[in-house]
């Protein structure tokens, strides 16, 4: 068996001759659809998928150009739209918020901007936010001894990035008086 890798599009019974440059990058830009209809792509992620797939840079490149220009990748919208489903889903700080961001391509003052966007649009308490981490985490933790509890609960709110501060805070409504 060969270990070819296979183009876009290919086939075991597609002859090796690479299809036209332009065949190509229309090739990656209708394959970056097909993506974006599922989900949204921050630039840096939606570059590293079409690379993966064998598409060549030049081919690539464009592709991501034409979305930018169709407006149909948008760091600040994919950014606001990630934060508000960490913020309202998983229960994540702006610390944690921050990094996941940087992570996927958003850089510093435009994840800021997308996380202060989404927390006054959606009007979120953070202490609410943690609160509700705590909430969820020590209800898993039934049974166990209240030391044990409390050891676990803050290194879960401290690993998702809330300060000391907001995490004792959490911890006494939820666990109730120190």
């Amino acid at each position: 068996m060969s270990l070819l890798r296979w183009w876009p599009g290919a086939s075991p019974s597609t002859p090796l001759v690479r299809p036209h440059s332009s065949d190509m990058a229309t090739s990656a830009y209708d394959y970056a659809l097909n993506l974006l209809s599922a989900r949204s792509y921050s630039e840096k992620n939606m570059r590293r998928k079409l690379l993966s797939r064998a598409f060549a840079p030049p081919d690539t490149e464009s592709a991501i150009e034409r979305l930018l220009a169709n407006g149909l990748l948008d760091d600040r919208r994919y950014a606001e739209q990630f934060a508000r489903g960490r913020l309202l889903g998983r229960g994540a700080s702006r610390l944690r918020l921050r990094q996941q961001l940087f992570t996927r391509g958003i850089q510093g003052e435009l994840a800021d901007a997308a996380i202060d966007a989404v927390i006054a649009d959606d009007e979120i308490d953070l202490d609410a936010v943690a609160e509700k981490a705590a909430a969820k985490k020590a209800a898993s933790m039934a049974g166990l001894d209240a030391a044990v509890i409390r050891r676990r609960l803050y290194g879960h709110l401290a690993r998702a990035g809330f300060t000391p501060d907001i995490i004792r805070a959490a911890m006494k409504k939820v666990l109730g008086a120190e």
